[in-house]
C-alpha cells in the first residue's frame, strides 16, 4: 500500500474511533441515568419522568470520569512506545548486549530499521512471557519501540524472527502504531467505570453508609454491568480496527523480506507451541490489538477476536511448501531489480528514483533490495564506529565527530565541548574522528540512526548537555550547513529531556498557505547549501517553489543566507511537521525538486534529502 493512503487510512479510522467512542459515552450516560431513575423509584417511590438537571450531572458526572481515565492514560503513554513496553513490564535491551539470542533481535531490527530508513527503535523483552508473541508501538518514527517475548527468542529462528520484526515494522510505517495507542487512552476510560462500580461494591463506602448500602450496591452492580458492557464495545471497536490491519502487515512483511516462509513458520510455531501466544501480564487484555498474534486466549465470538485466526493467516502466506519446513528458505531476489555494489549512492541506483513524484513514491517502501542494501551499509560502517553506536559514552563523541565543520575553530571548539561532556567522551573523540575519515557519505545517516538506540540511555542532564554542545560545535565557524540541522532536529527527538515529551508538540497544519514563510525557509537553506552559485541556487529554489504552485499554493519568496539560522530551520521544520502526511510529502517534493536540480546524483546532496525526509516523519529508506 501507497505510504501516504495507509496514513490517510489510520487517520480516517482515529476519527471513526472517536465517533464510536462517543456513541458508547452517550449509551452508557442514558444507561446511568435509567439506573439513577429505578433507583430513585426503588428508594423514595418518586416517578421516572425525564430531568434535564439530573441527566446532566449523570452526563458531566459520567463524562468526566471516563475523559479523565482516558486523559491520564494517553498522558501516561505520552513518551510513546518506551512507555507501552514499560507498562507490560518489559526489559529494554542493551544495545552492546553480547547475549547470543538479544544480540540476534538487535541485529534484525538495525537492519529492518536501515532498510526502512528510520531511527532504531528502542528494543525490549518481556522476560516473564514464555508464549510467542511481540508488539510495536508509538506515536512517530522517532519513538518507537519494539518488544518480543521471551518465548519468540527462544523458539523462533532468524529467518521467523525477522517474519515477526518485519510485520510489526509494517505496523510502524502504516500508521497502525498511533491509532492504537489512541484506542488504549480512549477505552480505559470505559474500563475504569468498571473499576469504580467495583469499588462502590466492595469499597469502604458501602460498609460506612450502612443507611444507603443497599442503593450503594446495586448501583455499584450497574456501574460495574454498564462499564463491561462497554468493554464489551470495546472489543468490538479494537477487534473491526485490527484484525484487517493484521492481514495487511502480513502481506507487507512478506514484501518487505520475500520470504512468506519466516513469518508462516513463526504462526505455525504458534500454532504448535502449548502456550501459544499468551501474554500472562494483567495488562494484556488492554493492549491485545498491539500484539502479533493473540496475546487473550480464543474469543467467544469470532466479532470479538482482535486477530484472524492463525490458519487462516498460515493459508495466505502459504508458499506451496509447508509452514518451516527444514531447509526452507526465502526465493532469490530476481536479478533484473539489481543491487547496487558497496559504496554505490544514488536514488537512481535501484528504483530509478530521479524525480521529485520518484522520491514521494518511495517513501515507506519496504522490499529485500533495501534489506540487502542495508546490510551493505552496515558492512561499510568501519567496525570500530558500530561499537560506538552502543555505548552511550562513545556515541556522544560521534555525534560531536559527525557535526560541524572541519576547520581550526570547529576542531577547538568540538574538543572543548567533548571535555565538558567527561573524560570518556573526551577520549574517544580523535579516535572516532579518525574513523570516520574511512565513512563513506551514505552511511553517515544511518550511523546515526543506529546511534540513538545508546542515546535513549543517557540521563535528562547528559542528554541536554549533549544537546548544548552539539549547538556549540555547529555554530563555531558561524556557518549553518543543513545537514548538521536535519541530524541535530532528529537527534533532539532522541535525547532525554531534550526529545518530544520535553517540548510542546507542533500545530496541526491543514494548508500550506498558513506555513510559507516556513516552507520558504527550509527550500532556501536548501538551495544555499546545494547550490554551485547565486544563480544556481535562485534557480533551485524557483524549482521547489515552482512546484508548490502547481499544486495550489502561492508564490515564495527566497530567504537570504543571513536569515537562515539554526533556531529559524529548528522552528520551520517543527511546524511543517505538524501537518498532514500528504502535504509533508509535498513538501518532500518541493525540497526534492530542489536537492535533484538536473538530475543532480551526489551522494552528499541525497543524504541530505534523507534527513529532511527523516526529519518530516517521512521514512525514506537508503538507494
Amino acid at each position: 500500500m501507497d505510504f501516504f493512503q495507509a496514513q490517510e487510512n489510520a487517520r480516517r479510522q482515529s476519527r471513526v474511533l472517536v465517533g464510536l467512542f462517543a456513541a458508547a459515552v452517550l449509551s452508557i450516560v442514558i444507561g446511568i441515568y435509567l439506573t439513577f431513575l429505578v433507583l430513585l423509584g426503588i428508594g423514595f417511590g418518586t416517578g421516572l419522568g425525564f430531568d434535564p438537571v439530573g441527566f446532566g450531572v449523570v452526563a458531566v458526572a459520567t463524562v468526566g470520569l471516563i475523559g479523565g481515565g482516558s486523559l491520564v492514560r494517553t498522558a501516561q503513554l505520552r513518551k510513546g512506545g518506551t512507555a507501552v513496553a514499560e507498562l507490560m513490564g518489559a526489559r529494554a535491551v542493551d544495545p552492546a548486549t553480547m547475549d547470543p539470542a538479544e544480540r540476534r533481535l538487535m541485529n534484525v531490527v538495525e537492519e529492518m530499521a536501515l532498510a526502512s530508513g528510520i531511527p532504531l527503535p528502542a528494543v525490549y523483552v518481556m522476560d516473564g512471557e514464555p508464549g510467542i508473541n511481540a508488539f510495536a508501538a508509538g506515536y512517530t518514527i522517532h519513538d518507537a519501540a519494539v518488544a518480543v517475548t521471551r518465548g519468540a527468542l527462544a523458539e523462533l529462528n532468524r529467518e521467523e524472527l525477522q517474519g515477526v520484526v518485519a510485520h510489526e515494522f509494517s505496523h510502524i510505517l502504516n500508521g497502525d502504531m498511533r491509532l492504537n495507542i489512541r484506542l488504549m487512552g480512549l477505552l480505559f476510560g470505559i474500563l475504569l467505570l468498571a473499576v469504580v462500580g467495583r469499588g462502590l461494591v466492595r469499597g469502604p463506602l458501602v460498609r460506612r453508609r450502612r443507611r444507603n448500602e443497599r442503593g450503594m450496591l446495586l448501583l455499584g452492580l450497574a456501574l460495574m454491568a454498564l462499564g463491561y458492557i462497554g468493554v464489551f464495545f470495546g472489543k468490538l471497536i479494537k477487534a473491526g480496527m485490527s484484525r484487517q490491519r493484521e492481514f495487511l502487515a502480513d502481506a507487507a512483511a512478506v514484501e518487505f523480506t520475500r520470504n512468506p516462509r519466516g513469518l508462516a513458520g513463526a504462526l505455525g510455531k504458534i500454532a504448535a507451541a502449548r502456550q501459544g501466544s499468551r501474554i500472562r501480564d494483567h495488562h494484556a487484555e488492554e493492549l491485545s490489538h498491539l500484539f502479533f498474534a493473540n496475546g487473550v486466549g480464543n474469543s467467544l465470538s469470532l466479532a470479538l477476536a482482535t486477530h484472524p485466526p492463525l490458519q487462516e493467516r498460515i493459508r495466505r502466506l502459504d508458499p506451496g511448501e509447508p509452514a518451516g519446513a527444514p531447509g526452507a528458505g526465502p526465493p532469490p531476489v530476481p536479478a533484473s531489480l539489481g543491487v547496487p555494489a558497496p559504496g554505490v549512492s544514488g536514488l537512481a541506483a535501484v528504483q530509478g528514483v530521479t524525480t521529485p513524484r520518484d522520491v514521494r513514491r518511495a517513501v515507506g517502501t519496504t522490499g529485500p533490495l533495501h534489506l540487502r542494501r542495508a546490510s551493505q551499509l552496515l558492512d561499510l560502517i568501519p567496525p570500530r564506529l558500530r561499537e560506538a553506536t552502543r555505548d552511550g559514552k562513545e556515541a556522544q563523541s560521534l555525534v560531536l565527530a559527525l557535526l560541524g565543520g572541519d576547520d581550526e575553530e570547529s576542531e577547538r571548539t568540538r574538543r572543548t565541548q567533548a571535555g565538558g561532556l567527561g573524560r570518556e567522551v573526551a577520549g574517544a573523540l580523535p579516535i572516532l574522528s579518525a574513523a570516520l575519515e574511512q565513512l563513506p557519505t551514505p552511511a553517515r545517516l544511518p550511523l546515526v540512526d543506529l546511534s540513538v538506540g545508546a542515546l535513549h540511555g543517557l540521563t535528562e542532564e547528559e542528554g541536554r548537555a549533549l544537546a548544548t554542545s552539539a549547538q556549540a560545535v555547529i555554530r563555531a565557524n558561524g556557518e549553518v550547513r543543513p545537514f548538521d540541522f536535519v541530524l541535530m532536529h532528529i537527534l533532539w527527538r532522541h535525547l532525554p529531556g531534550r526529545g518530544r515529551g520535553g517540548r510542546d508538540a507542533p500545530r496541526s497544519v491543514r494548508s500550506l498557505d498558513g506555513s510559507r514563510t516556513e516552507v520558504a525557509l527550509i527550500l532556501s537553506a536548501l538551495a544555499w547549501e546545494v547550490g554551485s552559485g547565486p544563480e544556481d541556487v535562485a534557480d533551485r529554489f524557483q524549482a521547489g517553489a515552482r512546484f508548490l504552485k502547481s499544486h495550489g499554493e502561492r508564490d515564495l519568496r527566497q530567504v537570504s543566507r543571513e536569515a537562515v539560522s539554526l533556531a529559524a530551520l529548528d522552528t520551520a521544520l517543527s511546524r511543517i511537521e505538524g501537518a498532514a502526511p500528504g502535504l509533508r510529502g509535498r513538501v518532500l517534493e518541493a525540497c526534492a525538486a530542489v536537492i535533484l536540480g538536473e538530475g543532480t546524483d551526489r551522494p552528499e546532496h541525497l543524504e541530505l534529502l534523507r534527513g529532511v525526509a527523516e526529519s518530516l516523519d517521512l521514512p525514506l529508506p537508503p538507494h
